[in-house]
């Protein structure tokens, strides 16, 4: 597009007079309505109060793994009694096993079948959940007191606990001893052969955690 660069012409001004001018500014005065301000509205809004935090079961101080027992539960504790601290329900056919479901894992309770004292007491504490539900997600449940627990990877173990004793079971299960203390008992991890995932975390005073409790 061509551009015209020519200058262009200079327009006559023309000049008003004073009076002209004043009268032109009183009638157009006369004929604006007057503008109301528009009034001001004051919101006040109240930040909501943070939310009080929940603590999860490995935040609780009481919910650690450790040769001693799993979160609240001692072993050599009545088992009566540590059956309904936990709420756990034993089973129908083996009354010396009881379960309770709680955050994403099981939490199993035993006393010998055949009691040796009276009261029976706990002989075995553990905390387990099936190896599907872990896959790609954090541990849960109790944990030791190097992190470990269930849904932990056997590398996050071996770094934990160097000196861990690998066990064989039957079929393709394995137990990664990883803590003992005398006259206490053993903490044992669960997982299978061929399979990274820890899926269960045991603390007993048995030699290692038996294949099944209830055949």
């Amino acid at each position: 597009m061509d551009i015209d660069t020519t200058r262009p012409r200079a327009r006559s001004a023309r000049i008003l007079t004073p009076l002209f001018g004043m009268a032109v500014t009183a009638a157009l005065a006369g004929c604006s309505a007057p503008v109301s301000p528009t009034p001001t509205v004051t919101q006040t809004v109240t930040a909501p109060a943070d939310p009080t935090p929940i603590a999860s079961p490995s935040a609780s101080p009481t919910a650690g793994a450790g040769p001693s027992g799993i979160g609240d539960v001692e072993l050599g504790t009545p088992y009566d009694e540590a059956v309904a601290t936990a709420g756990a329900t034993p089973a129908e056919v083996c009354p010396w096993l009881a379960t309770v479901e709680a955050d994403g894992y099981t939490l199993t309770l035993q006393s010998p079948e055949i009691p040796e004292q009276d009261p029976a007491v706990v002989d075995l504490v553990q905390v387990s959940a099936s190896p599907a539900d872990l896959e790609g997600g954090p541990a849960v449940g109790p944990l030791t007191a190097e992190g470990i627990g269930v849904g932990s990877r056997m590398d996050e173990a071996l770094a934990a606990y160097p000196d861990a004793t690998e066990i064989e079971s039957v079929g393709d299960r394995r137990y990664l001893a990883i803590e003992s203390e005398a006259g206490t008992g053993s903490v044992f991890l669960t997982y299978t052969a061929g399979s990274d995932i820890i899926w269960a975390v045991t603390a007993t005073t048995l030699e290692k955690p038996p294949y099944e409790s209830c055949a």
